[in-house]
């Protein structure tokens, strides 16, 4: 009995000596493309001076964290907001996702007009957490002529949501 509880000891140290600690960083603050704080108003005018506003209801950033025991998760990294209108219904909601272990495999953007969808991924070959920015363009353009309330938008490093057009043609610029 004495020798499995020794083995038992013995196996139990080992795993606990043996663990890796992986460490997954914040969210990198120089990939500022929604530069926003929860309460905020942001706006957008059109040729004819019209005014579109929305309220942000919730921006959120991945902070650093670690975890133990050989776990291969990856580390998620992600900078999320939302925010709705006062004048209609529609709400806005955006993602930026950074996916891998150790390193980055893909870089994801999701935005959302309502039920209107911008996406894009990329997918960076062996590159690092501090190095993800290289992939990204100070100003990134999305299209999606099937949408049927915006079919082109328009996200830049720290200012966020510059412009849209709506399925009419109708562009909205952001007022500073």
């Amino acid at each position: 009995m004495r020798k499995v509880y020794l083995i038992i000891i013995t196996l139990l140290s080992i795993a606990c000596f043996s663990c890796k600690k992986t460490y997954c960083p914040a969210f990198p603050a120089e990939l500022n493309y929604y530069p926003y704080l929860t309460g905020q108003e942001i706006r957008f005018s059109n040729s004819l001076h019209e005014i579109q506003s929305f309220i942000i209801s919730k921006k959120e950033n991945s902070k650093a964290y670690s975890f133990d025991w050989n776990c291969k998760c990856e580390c998620n990294l992600y900078t999320i907001f939302h925010a709705n209108s006062n004048q209609n219904s529609f709400n806005i909601r955006c993602e930026m996702l950074i996916v891998g272990y150790t390193n980055p495999s893909s870089i994801y953007i999701e935005n959302r007009f309502g039920s209107d969808s911008f996406v894009k991924s990329i997918t960076p070959s062996s590159v690092s957490y501090g190095e993800v920015g290289k992939f990204l363009d100070e100003t990134i353009y999305f299209e999606n002529e099937n949408n049927k309330i915006i079919k082109k938008m328009v996200i830049s490093k720290n200012k966020g949501i510059v412009s849209y057009t709506t399925a009419d043609g109708e562009e909205w610029n952001l007022v500073d």
